[in-house]
């Protein structure tokens, strides 16, 4: 008999998602509430910076935002950094920081030099909680490209367990599914992709929503389900009411389990029931019913309902005259061609409408701001001599007026109209051009002249004129003037209205194409930067076929890597600094990933000895102990390992505290029974130094594992089930934990508690049937059943 059913997330749950995530949610009041003045700074720590600091750092930080927008990335860069620097109080610098590390980590792919960007601002000096789960998430992702997969796991179930409620959570199951995956944990990684986007927020008033043109997701949560098969499905009847009425399928996430999982897509259009899509339209609800055939309270087939609103997030842009390019100008004497995209407005057959504001906007002159400023400062409270400027409202102390002046405005209505497709026999993707834009089916309009596209054009005459002409129905605008659509977004997959803006310079002239007259780059430089990124993308590809066992396509792809390293060398060394460092250090993962570990260990000693305050050289020292290890010299591998441990301010010092207990371990499987035991006692103290001493280390799982197992060996089975439940508690990521789970139950077996041993010996199964120890596990189990277990 299954529990009573209702609304909340243990019954019937939809997540509606969005690439990788579908829901954004809000900061609760108890979380707005804890943004409030800092307090007395402690001793060492840096103070609160006044408003006069944070005024000039948010300027500070707007500059290198504007560097980078025009593509001058070193200068954003030093600006960036100026901040951090200069106002090492304000609040700002943690912007600073993030903007620094989403640079290295988005731009530059330096995972190394990103961290500890993302270190500090996750720190818990930092009062913002939006900007510590970015950052926190995003440290995570660091360690994911690194290929720490131990650390990112961690990371990651922060994010999960500190931030529960924000959007960060769907990216974090989706790196630790990804995870697992490149690790070859499949069950594992399944689990967690399957938690993209089912997260929900605590606020469940608002209910939930699914944006047009994406797939509605359904969880479902009853006793009654662990009787199915993994291949039987749950069918969910969902209805628009617009008319479109499907069924979805749900299946089981595994053997004896509770929760089923499913979806179905969408897209706008007419109704058409039955044809596995539903057909949506702005406005609609999805009516989704799930029938529980028994409830704890002795009722048949109940139905659980489940309303979900259909939205859309719209996206506008001004465009070139076939509305499918952006631009960033628009010339004096031609059209401001509009293009916006809106799912939820698209609520009749016909071709519907919607207004946006278009407007111009001006430049003001330095006199014009100062006789403002003056105008301002005239109009603000004396402030008493002996009141601290902290306790100043931050826009009393700013005295910041507008840089701009509207010019001209204007409201004009756009139009729904149909994307360009391509009639086939078999359905397609419309072509348009709009990436926002819902994807729309083919349509043959001889059989359906409804418009159902989401996607609104229209355009306005912008003039050339210094002097503005009111109430006509053009725009006049002189050259460096700014065009600005303005749209009021008020269904969407968030809370309120959103405003959604474009902006165009106005341009003399007219708008040529672009044609390419050199290719060659003559900056030296820069050309062994770009080889080095070239070299470094052929790198990935060729992990990427070797990950799916395709040797020869990886051997391609590393051998055009090294051949490129190897003609830019002698110019990097001839220019030497960071161009010859990081070319060790992309020569150095070539030989590693091509298994040359002779080479790639030499590569390490080399960038040791000619860069020893290089930041990859806790990286080197790690796959140079790996190597020597790999290749059996065990002593040299534990000696190299320790120099790293020593390093006090690397982050793998850890791992290579774990590698040390892995070498005496490797030892003791070689050595006769009597020096055996005693190098499992000194494997045993180092493990147990991981557990103690990097409780932040991503081996911490592992190591734990490996203590339990000691415990088995020596036949005390009391302690090593209390280590193996402290493993599957806090360490649900660890590795081998098909391992922990198998000797756990024989553990349990040995101990005489046989129904708990069948219990875990069902849940390896379960969870890891790809497992070689699932085959003994199910002969285990299939004997205690047979024994009354």
């Amino acid at each position: 008999m299954s529990r009573p059913m209702n609304f909340g997330i243990r019954t019937l749950l939809f997540a509606l998602a969005s690439a990788l995530l579908c829901i954004a949610f809000p900061l609760s009041p108890a979380h707005l509430a804890a943004q409030e003045p800092a307090e007395e700074a402690e001793a060492g720590s840096p103070a609160r910076g006044s408003l006069v600091e944070d005024r000039a750092a948010r300027k500070l930080l707007e500059a290198g935002d504007a560097r980078l927008d025009a593509e001058e990335t070193d200068k954003a860069v030093e600006i960036w950094k100026s901040v951090i620097e200069r106002y090492p109080r304000s609040k700002h610098r943690f912007e600073a920081s993030l903007r620094l590390g989403n640079f290295y980590l988005d731009r530059e792919r330096a995972y190394d030099r990103a961290r500890p960007y993302f270190e500090s601002v996750a720190a818990e000096e930092n009062r913002d909680e939006a900007q510590r789960a970015e950052a926190t998430l995003k440290l995570g992702i660091c360690y994911y490209h690194a290929r720490n997969y131990g650390k990112c796991f961690q990371i990651m179930r922060d994010v999960i367990e500190d931030y529960p409620v924000s959007p960060q959570v769907n990216e974090a199951y989706y790196y630790i599914g990804l995870g697992h995956f490149q690790l070859g944990h499949y069950s594992r990684a399944i689990s967690a992709l399957e938690k993209v986007g089912t997260t929900l927020s605590s606020d469940t008033e608002a209910g939930e929503k699914l944006e047009a043109g994406k797939r509605l997701f359904l969880k479902i949560e009853d006793a009654d389900l662990a009787v199915l098969e993994p291949d039987q499905p749950i069918k969910v009847l969902c209805k628009t009411t617009s008319g479109d009425e499907e069924t979805a399928d749900c299946f089981p996430v595994g053997r004896n389990v509770r929760l089923v999982l499913g979806s179905i897509g969408s897209r706008l259009g007419s109704p058409v029931p039955g044809n596995g899509t539903l057909e949506v339209r702005g406005g609609d609800r999805v009516n989704v019913t799930y029938v529980d055939e028994h409830t704890a309270d002795k009722k048949l087939k109940v139905p659980v309902l489940k309303d979900v609103l259909v939205v859309g997030t719209a996206n506008a842009a001004i465009t070139d005259g076939a509305y499918a390019e952006t631009v960033n100008g628009v010339v004096l004497g031609k059209s401001v061609n509009i293009r916006l995209s809106d799912a939820d407005r698209d609520t009749s057959p016909q071709s519907d409408t919607l207004k946006v504001l278009v407007e111009v906007y001006r430049r003001k002159t330095e006199v014009e701001i100062e006789e403002e400023l003056v105008k301002l400062a005239q109009t603000q409270p004396a402030v008493p001599a002996e009141k601290p400027a902290d306790d100043l409202p931050e826009d009393a102390a700013a005295l910041e007026v507008p840089k701009l002046k509207l010019i001209d405005s204007l409201e004009i209505t756009l139009n729904e109209v149909i994307p360009a497709v391509v009639v086939s026999e078999r359905p397609t993707v419309s072509s348009s051009t709009d990436p926002a834009a819902p994807a729309q089916p083919t349509v043959d309009q001889k059989t359906d002249s409804a418009i159902h596209s989401g996607l609104f054009h229209g355009s306005v005459p912008l003039l050339k004129a210094e002097q503005v002409v009111a109430g006509n129905d053009t725009l006049e605008a002189a050259p460096q003037d700014i065009v600005r659509i303005t749209y009021l977004d008020e269904s969407h997959s968030r809370d309120g209205i959103r405003q959604v803006q474009a902006e165009a310079a106005c341009l003399e002239g007219s708008i040529g194409g672009v044609r390419v007259t050199k290719t060659e780059i003559s900056d030296q430089e820069l050309k062994i930067q770009t080889q080095l990124k070239t070299a470094d993308a052929l790198t990935q590809i060729g992990n990427r076929y070797k990950e799916f066992g395709l040797k020869d396509k990886a051997t391609e792809k590393y051998n055009q890597a090294l051949t490129m390293c190897d003609e830019i060398a002698i110019d990097a060394r001839k220019l030497g600094g960071s161009l010859l460092e990081q070319t060790y250090v992309q020569l150095w993962n070539i030989y590693f990933a091509m298994d040359k570990l002779d080479l790639a260990a030499a590569m390490c000693q080399r960038l040791q000895t000619e860069f020893p305050e290089s930041g990859f050289v806790d990286d080197a020292l790690l796959q140079l102990a790996e190597v020597a290890r790999t290749q059996g010299e065990l002593q040299r591998a534990i000696g190299i390992f320790s120099r790293l441990v020593s390093m006090q301010t690397s982050t793998l010092r850890g791992e290579a505290q774990f590698g040390v207990a892995l070498c005496y371990d490797d030892m003791s499987a070689k050595a006769e029974p009597a020096a055996a035991a005693q190098l499992q006692d000194r494997a045993f103290q180092e493990y147990k130094k991981v557990y103690d001493e990097f409780p932040d280390s991503g081996r911490v799982g592992e190591a734990v594992a490996k203590m339990a197992n000691y415990y088995y060996i020596q036949k005390d089975y009391a302690r090593a089930v209390d280590t193996f439940e402290t493993v599957l508690a806090s360490q649900p990521d660890a590795k081998f934990l098909d391992v922990i789970l198998f000797n756990y139950g024989r553990c349990l077996y040995r101990m005489e508690r046989k129904a708990e041993a069948r219990q875990r010996f069902d849940q390896l199964i379960s969870e890891f049937p790809e497992s070689p120890l699932a085959a003994d596990a199910k002969k285990i189990s299939d004997a205690l059943v047979k024994s009354g277990f």
